[in-house]
């Protein structure tokens, strides 16, 4: 029995509670921070924009690899498999980001490939030969 393929809208919506909980915190723990170390630094965009991408990166690349579901997958019962059934790896978590980011800044377009593509695969599942499927 075929796996039933977890599509764009809900894909998006455990988009969304992970970036509630990623923005959160951000926050928490640059206030965090600017009270320990009393630095003008905290206050940079540069310094905001890279602090939140190691967070990112780390969040998602960890919970891949280690279980193929990030909190808001969890939620929304959904679940990050590779397409033959072989163990997802750190490089395979690497390129899944790396191509997701790229689909990202290309306004998108790759994230919404999900909506278009027969196998609801998004770029970054596409190069990572992963699907995200619905688990009960």
């Amino acid at each position: 029995m075929e796996e039933k393929k977890a599509g764009f809208i809900l894909r998006v919506t455990a988009l969304t509670i992970d970036e509630i909980i990623l923005v959160s915190a951000t926050f928490i723990l640059i206030q965090f921070i600017k009270w320990v170390i009393n630095e003008e630094i905290t206050h940079s965009l540069l310094f905001i924009i890279l602090f939140y991408e190691l967070l990112d990166y780390n969040y998602y690349t960890l919970f891949w690899v280690f279980g193929g579901q990030t909190p808001g997958k969890m939620l929304m019962k959904t679940k990050l498999v590779k397409m033959n059934g072989s163990r997802f790896t750190y490089k395979d978590s690497f390129i899944r980001y790396w191509t997701w980011m790229v689909g990202v800044a290309l306004l998108g377009v790759g994230y919404f490939w999900i909506a278009w593509n027969k196998n609801k695969q998004g770029w970054n599942d596409i190069t990572a030969k992963t699907y995200v499927i619905r688990v009960q």
